[in-house]
């Protein structure tokens, strides 16, 4: 007996294209719901996946050579009866049934912490089945993770801040221009936003108490003569306003004062908060794709449990994490990227690495 698979949009649309393709005998023996991943423009979309075969007797339905073309790719599943335990493995309607118990735990623990494809994938290949994947996948998990440990020794000339309002990214650009102060580096402060009220204060008060000048540009002219103040500094870090996609007036603004600005010397640093959804990050991405942002300021840490959309985000968009900041203390609630910090904002692994800081500072 021959068995065939139809996918559809919806169970109905998989039973009429299988009678479509095999004649109105046909009989359904499974049925599998599930999504597609998408991709950076596209949504997700749900799927049926039927399992049918013909009765014994009953001839399939002659297809012409349109219906061929248009149904080639549609896969024949064998008896399931005569498969080996290796081709159960391999095909789709057995595969959630023969999933080890490690395979699952993994999956839960990744669950657990957001992290989403092509992230979990990546993450659960070749899994080791006779290793606890709580003590396998903090080490994967890392060395997927990119962090950008190059811009953090080496940082351009122009760091530029960008973020939508709320995101904590005056307040993170301040503590960056004080820890690179503090490495030895000559640091500058340029803000941008002319347009929030008190936006120039509250910089101005970081730059007093962190003895760090600051200037303002409301115009290509006035950003121009303060890069130039400022060319003996190392590092000039510049603060913008927040952008909406749909605020088309802004976004020219903002496009034509950065255009001031030397590329090859400029980092674009996209600042995120820790618990956005990774579907509003890629929004907010498409905000700033035109500038190519090179790294990824992660904060409000302590404002989530777990950062595995942040971590999916960076590894779908190859955007690498350069610090992440936990609290609203300036200049002290900031790191660099590490491991270290990755591990301690995940849950689930057996790694409660705050609470063992906590008693070893007792």
């Amino acid at each position: 007996m021959q068995y065939y698979t139809v996918v559809g949009d919806s169970y109905d649309a998989a039973v009429n294209k299988a009678k479509e393709m095999y004649g109105s005998d046909v009989r359904i023996i499974s049925r599998r719901d599930y999504t597609t991943r998408g991709g950076l423009f596209l949504k997700k979309e749900t799927r049926c996946e039927i399992v049918c075969y013909l009765p014994p007797g009953t001839a399939a339905k002659k297809s012409s050579r349109k219906d061929l073309k248009e149904f080639e790719a549609e896969a024949k599943t064998p008896d399931p009866d005569t498969l080996t335990h290796a081709e159960r493995l391999n095909t789709e309607v057995y595969r959630e049934e023969e999933e080890s118990e490690s395979l699952k735990k993994a999956r839960l623990l990744l669950q657990d912490n957001h992290i989403t494809p092509p992230l979990s994938d990546k993450l659960l290949e070749d899994l080791p089945q006779d290793k606890d994947p709580s003590t396998v996948l903090p080490d994967r998990i890392v060395r997927l993770t990119p962090s950008d440990y190059a811009m953090q020794v080496h940082p351009r000339h122009f760091v530029v801040f960008l973020g939508p309002t709320g995101s904590g990214k005056t307040t993170t650009l301040a503590k960056a221009a004080d820890l690179y102060a503090k490495a030895g580096k000559r640091t500058a402060i340029i803000t941008l936003d002319t347009f929030r009220t008190g936006a120039y204060e509250q910089i101005r008060a970081f730059g007093d108490a962190l003895s760090i000048p600051v200037l303002k540009a409301g115009d290509e002219g006035e950003l121009l003569s303060a890069t130039e103040q400022f060319s003996w500094k190392d590092i000039i870090f510049i603060d913008t306003m927040g952008v909406s996609p749909k605020d088309q007036e802004l976004n020219l603004r903002l496009r034509s004062l950065l255009d001031v600005l030397d590329r090859d010397r400029t980092n674009f640093m996209l600042t995120l908060s820790a618990s956005m959804k990774e579907e509003d990050a890629m929004e907010q991405l498409s905000s700033y794709q035109q500038y190519t942002p090179l790294s990824l300021a992660v904060t409000k840490l302590d404002e989530t449990e777990t950062i595995g959309n942040v971590l999916s985000f960076s590894y779908r968009t190859s955007i690498p994490i350069i610090f992440f900041t936990n609290g609203q203390k300036v200049p002290d609630d900031i790191r660099k990227a590490s491991g270290e910090v990755i591990l301690e904002n995940l849950k689930s692994f057996g790694l409660d690495m705050k609470s063992y800081k906590s008693q070893i500072r007792r």
